[in-house]
């Protein structure tokens, strides 16, 4: 029989074969690991809230959403409203690990002929904070760059939660600076949403024993720890943020 090919083509025609394959196969791998490192740690969500403020008679509608927002970005909003106004919150950030990095913040409430906003913007290399509010001028200060904010901390700890954390510390900004926020689960709670009977973990933050502010936070296990109820007790009375319906 004759040979379809020198023994040394036969050889290279062999090895450039080898070498597709395994270039094929690296590219699969890399292509999967991408894939897998842009899943977020707490994944997209549009959930409805009602909110009871202390000194109102009636509940306020909240919607929370969490979308991607481009170049590994995600945004993070809040926007409560009824016949009076609205308030709107966004956040824009990063994530690292269980941390969502704030890029931006906005702040916005609007009613009754009347306008209050506020933005702040860190950049992602230097760290530096600059923050606007209506009928203030400018303030800039320093992070580490590794803060996030008020709107999106709780998915810090919805993320931290999952991995079994029971206390955490957070960095968070807002338009006057930077501070470390201490938070503890204090055990296990069960909240009605929608006429359910929901379990869930109590999260409360760690405050001076003076500090005439208190906050609750509660998560539900069987639903990747999703924020079921929020309490926010002030000077002023008791505000309750919950979950209308689970998914």
């Amino acid at each position: 029989m004759v040979n379809p090919c020198p023994p040394r083509g036969c050889a290279s025609t062999q090895s450039r074969e080898h070498l597709g394959w395994r270039a094929l196969l690296a590219a699969a791998l890399l292509l999967s690991n991408a894939a897998f490192a842009a899943d977020p740690p707490v994944a997209a969500f549009e959930a409805q809230y009602r909110l009871k403020a202390a000194g109102f008679p009636f509940t306020v509608g909240a919607t929370r959403s969490l979308t991607p927002a481009g170049d590994g970005t995600w945004k993070m909003e809040v926007l409560a409203s009824n016949f009076i106004g609205e308030i709107r919150e966004t956040s824009v950030f990063a994530w690292d690990g269980c941390v969502p990095v704030t890029r931006y913040y906005s702040y916005r409430r609007a009613g009754l002929g009347r306008v209050k906003t506020a933005e702040l913007r860190i950049d992602a290399d230097s760290g530096d904070a600059t923050s606007e509010r209506s009928k203030h001028d400018p303030y800039r200060y320093k992070t580490d760059g590794n803060a996030t904010d008020d709107i999106a901390l709780p998915l810090a700890l919805q993320c931290m939660l999952l991995k079994g954390e029971r206390a955490m510390t957070l960095a968070v900004a807002d338009e006057r600076g930077v501070e470390n926020q201490r938070y503890q689960v204090e055990g296990k709670e069960s909240v009605e949403i929608g006429g359910d009977s929901v379990a869930a973990i109590k999260v409360r933050r760690v405050r001076a024993d003076d500090s005439g502010r208190q906050t609750w936070l509660w998560f539900a296990p069987d639903h990747d720890f999703a924020l079921v109820q929020l309490v926010q007790r002030n000077d002023d009375g008791r505000h309750v943020l919950t979950l209308e319906n689970l998914p």
